[in-house]
């Protein structure tokens, strides 16, 4: 890398951080907005289940894994235990558990599971070889791994090799992994403005800078870097690709792209911490300044966007309804076929396995103790499989709408429905928890079976909406901002000068597509007898 391959790295770095702070401030102070909003116009609960407050929450899994170290390759039993949080934490042995003497702990928000790891490391070589021009025939086979060895996977950071005793336990860990990985908190700093600020303005530097990326999980420096880096993949690493000698050995050219890519680490890891520092002291101190103002103004902000909102409608149903046509409507039945029996059933099932463990409970003087096997259910794959498997028969069909939605990622769905289920099944166990020491075990258990049987119908209508929103939004939105920029930029003369740093016009644009996507898949999920003559594949 000479000095102006350097400068052209630093630059791309600046031109990224330049647009995600301002997406980042803009998309903090409109979360305050919302939050104050929401305040004003809260509206009562519908759901009936009491929910198990955080601390309440017990370990999900624990036990044995051999674990190769990550330096010296060396094979080690570790104890693992997943907390409540979806962190897994090991130890050298149970012993140490109890004194709290940690040997690691594994955030794995962000990563995947691979259940075979050697198959997994010859895909990315083959991968590498394509980028980097050379013939993958003549490339020295990677290492191979034993059975039962799963692989916790990420391209940029440090991946890690666990290796189960038995094909039962290989098949049970690969399940807790996966389910961590989904639910993990990756966001270090635990503002509920923050929490919904960040990935909003992720996304849309993503957008800004023409890279229509959907997935992000990590702390803000991991997704920050790994954002800089999608970036200097596509702009700039082609050409230090091509820099390398073309008649050179392997190992002296992947030696040679590990030492530019270590300079391009430095370098953006350089700029990610100070940079992402000053964010977070930015807003924090404009936090308290702007909030009085919000507060002071909050009756005629909101009256003026839903005035803008209107009008936005009026000016872009000409443009959104076409696009909505080709790309929308004409694939929701189909998906919502795919996805409702399957989530139907498994609260069914869900549902009956509730009842069946509630009828061979037994109180007794531990009350504590006594709950333990019903607490099980909110955690337990084992206890709980009869339900999710219903939920797994949606990777198929989803997975071969993959020509028509390149983002779709179905594993995602299949455990977003998982957790679901379990968490609403632990809703019910602690309802019944809650309820049993004030009246007898069958009143109870029918008043629960009755808020369990109409949270789960509540929770169907709002898992089938989010799915179909994840499946067809990102190449909706791919089509339909550049054909509406025209119109929704003059839009913001519109917003009074007043209300300028409160008002986004784009946010206010995502609000009204949003809303008529909604409004059509609304309609497909209250007729479920959608003929097959109304999908277009």
């Amino acid at each position: 890398m000479d000095a102006a391959l350097k400068q052209e790295v630093a630059d791309c770095i600046q031109k990224v951080l330049t647009v995600f702070t301002t997406q980042y401030t803009k998309a903090y102070m409109l979360a305050l907005v919302h939050q104050i909003e929401d305040a004003t116009n809260e509206e009562p609960t519908q759901w009936e289940l009491l929910e198990r407050p955080a601390a309440e929450r017990g370990d999900q899994k624990s036990g044995w894994l051999a674990k190769e170290s990550v330096h010296l390759k060396k094979w080690n039993k570790r104890f693992f235990i997943f907390r409540a949080d979806n962190r897994a934490d090991y130890y050298e042995n149970e012993a140490n558990v109890a004194k709290n003497k940690l040997r690691g702990s594994l955030n794995l928000s962000g990563y995947s599971i691979i259940e075979d790891p050697n198959q997994g490391a010859l895909i990315r070589l083959k991968r590498l070889a394509e980028k980097m021009g050379m013939d993958f025939a003549n490339l020295p086979k990677p290492k191979e791994y034993p059975p039962l060895t799963f692989e916790v996977h990420h391209e940029r950071r440090t991946c890690q090799y666990l290796q189960a005793s038995s094909q039962e336990e290989f098949d049970l860990w690969v399940k807790q992994f996966r389910r961590a990985a989904w639910n993990a908190k990756g966001l270090t700093w635990d503002n509920e403005l923050h929490q919904k600020a960040f990935p909003i303005a992720l996304r849309r530097t993503r957008w800004e800078l023409g890279r229509w990326g959907w997935s992000n999980a990590g702390s803000e420096e991991q997704m920050l870097a790994e954002m800089i880096a999608d970036e200097l993949e596509y702009d700039i690493m082609g050409r230090i690709y091509a820099k390398l000698p073309g008649a050179a050995p392997w190992f002296i050219r992947n030696k040679l792209r590990k030492m530019a890519m270590a300079t391009i680490d430095s370098a953006v890891l350089a700029a990610v911490k100070p940079g992402w520092a000053g964010m977070r002291k930015g807003v924090e101190e404009a936090h308290p300044k702007v909030k009085p103002k919000v507060e002071s103004s909050t009756k005629p902000l909101f009256e003026k966007k839903i005035e803008i909102k209107n009008k936005m409608k009026d000016s872009i149903m000409s443009t959104l309804e076409p696009i909505l046509k080709d790309r929308v409507t004409p694939h929701l039945g189909k998906i919502v076929r795919i996805i409702r029996t399957p989530i139907s059933e498994a609260f069914d099932e869900a549902i009956r396995i509730f009842e069946a463990k509630v009828d061979k409970w037994q109180p007794a003087e531990d009350q504590k103790a006594s709950f333990s096997e019903l607490d099980s259910l909110g955690r337990s794959w084992w206890e709980m499989r009869d339900a999710l498997k219903k939920i797994d028969a949606i990777y198929e069909p989803l997975y071969s709408l993959r020509d028509i939605f390149t983002d779709i990622w179905p594993w995602h769905y299949v455990w977003e429905g998982h957790d679901l289920i379990y968490q609403k099944t632990d809703n019910a166990v602690y309802t019944f928890e809650q309820g049993i020491s004030k009246g007898e075990k069958e009143v109870v258990k029918r008043d629960v079976l009755l808020k369990f049987r109409h949270d789960a119908d509540l929770a169907i209508q709002e898992y089938c909406t989010s799915i179909m929103r994840q499946i067809v939004m990102p190449p909706f939105q791919q089509v339909l901002n550049p054909a509406c920029k025209n119109i929704i930029e003059p839009m913001a003369d519109l917003v009074p000068e007043p209300f300028q740093e409160f008002c986004d016009i784009n946010e206010m644009f995502e609000d009204v597509y949003n809303g008529v996507v909604d409004d059509s898949i609304a309609v497909v999920l209250k007729s479920p007898d959608a003929t097959d003559s109304n999908v277009t594949l």
